[in-house]
């Protein structure tokens, strides 16, 4: 694993705050790994914020909600990050009357394991930390479950919103593990966490222990922080040494692990009846006059926070990134708009180094090799697409590579690995 300067500050010191006032909402039906949701309202039809606009369409799918009282202005193709376009639902926000009602949170004692997973996927909750996995399928494991991780690592550079709901919401996110922990019975939890976010580790070890929770007190592993530590197969391996291979599951060793915010997601789907409407994103580079940590509506537009000036730019941005540098995808420009997987988007006002230079020969010094988190060999991927000899990938077991990115940030002749692998990937499809 690489330890890579993380670029987390100061965000990462930074409160949050919020801008959920956003006239338009762009909400893409595919905000999650499986099939797209299925559209269940018509075009210039009112609804409320909270109501499902969306439905699930299969066992891998999740739902979509609305996050305002909105008119629906239109439901057509639409740009999206990893699309290009997609099926989209635009919402024109209404005039909304403030509700005063405050409901009982749910007992969690009082209620079946089918209600909770159920409330969980009505609630359209996701995966928030990588490809956005329904969460109702996950918490119904097929075998069982020893271990269950709580990743806090964010591990990409310049990303803090996990850091950050750590640093102010971690009752709420240890109220989401009780919910999971009820669901999955493991022997263990483990709260595992990168030492780079000192306030986050000091306020997991006050509530660990000054507060009582219905499952046993987490252990706390305190990681050094390396990229990629937060990814779901190096997690597993670094706190248990158990290897997950392509044609494995996670739950194949035993081991569930939840990011941090899916954690607080759950919290607010069980306890309080919330769908994912909404989620914390930090908005960060050197592109920005100033970085932020905020919560912000699903479908909300880059342009639009611009336009408003809730982010500004120092400098006309070259590079907008959704995610890290990393494993980040790049926008084309400000129409996308923020998604359940959102955590994060960077700004740079110039292109990464390693876009900039021409790719060269190699040099034989095998850094992507010694680097991979795998322990594949990304260069064999290279010269086989290169040659269009596609089927002879699977013999490196190109299935097993997680798009994590170090080969190409190794590689001293600018080869980029990771674009020929994807290319790979696709054409074995």
């Amino acid at each position: 694993m690489l330890k890579l300067t993380e670029h987390k500050y100061p965000q990462q010191a930074l409160k949050s705050t919020e801008f959920l006032s956003a006239q338009k909402l762009y909400l893409p039906l595919t905000q999650h790994i499986g099939k797209e949701a299925k559209v269940c309202v018509e075009k210039n039809q009112i609804v409320e914020k909270n109501q499902i606009i969306a439905e699930s369409s299969g066992l891998i799918s999740a739902a979509l909600h609305a996050p305002m009282k909105a008119k629906v202005l239109d439901i057509k193709k639409y740009p999206h990050i990893t699309l290009q376009k997609t099926e989209t639902i635009i919402l024109e926000a209404l005039p909304e009357k403030e509700s005063k009602v405050s409901s009982e949170p749910a007992q969690l004692n009082q209620a079946s394991k089918e209600s909770i997973l159920e409330k969980i996927a009505d609630k359209g909750i996701v995966g928030m930390g990588g490809a956005g996995f329904p969460t109702h399928v996950k918490l119904n494991p097929p075998k069982k479950i020893d271990t269950l991780i709580i990743n806090g690592c964010e591990c990409e550079p310049y990303l803090a919103s996990d850091c950050r709901l750590m640093a102010e919401n971690l009752i709420e996110i240890f109220k989401g593990i009780e919910v999971i922990f009820k669901l999955t019975s493991p022997r263990r939890v483990i709260f595992a966490i990168e030492d780079n976010k000192t306030e986050a580790i000091k306020n997991l070890n006050l509530v660990t222990h000054t507060k009582k929770f219905s499952f046993p007190a987490p252990e706390i592993k305190i990681l050094k922080s390396r990229y990629p530590q937060g990814g779901e197969k190096q997690l597993i391996y670094s706190l248990t040494k158990n290897k997950i291979s392509c044609q494995m599951l996670p739950c194949d060793s035993g081991c569930l692990v939840f990011n941090v915010a899916t954690c607080f997601a759950v919290y607010e789907a069980f306890y309080y009846n919330r769908p994912l409407i909404k989620r914390l994103v930090t908005f960060c580079g050197d592109a920005l006059a100033e970085p932020k940590n905020l919560w912000v509506n699903l479908g909300t537009s880059l342009r639009e926070l611009a336009d408003k000036k809730v982010i500004e730019f120092r400098h006309t941005p070259k590079r907008i990134i959704f995610g890290g540098p990393m494993m980040g995808v790049a926008a084309l420009n400000l129409d996308c708009s923020i998604l359940k997987t959102t955590g994060g988007i960077l700004f740079l006002k110039d292109s990464p180094r390693q876009l900039k230079e021409e790719e060269s020969a190699c040099i034989g010094c095998a850094q992507c090799v010694d680097n991979c988190p795998i322990n594949l060999m990304p260069l064999e991927y290279a010269k086989l697409v290169k040659n269009k000899a596609y089927t002879d990938l699977e013999d490196f077991y190109i299935k097993d590579c997680i798009e994590c990115g170090c080969c190409s940030y190794v590689c001293p002749s600018r080869i980029p690995l990771l674009d020929y692998i994807k290319l790979g990937k696709t054409k074995l499809k």
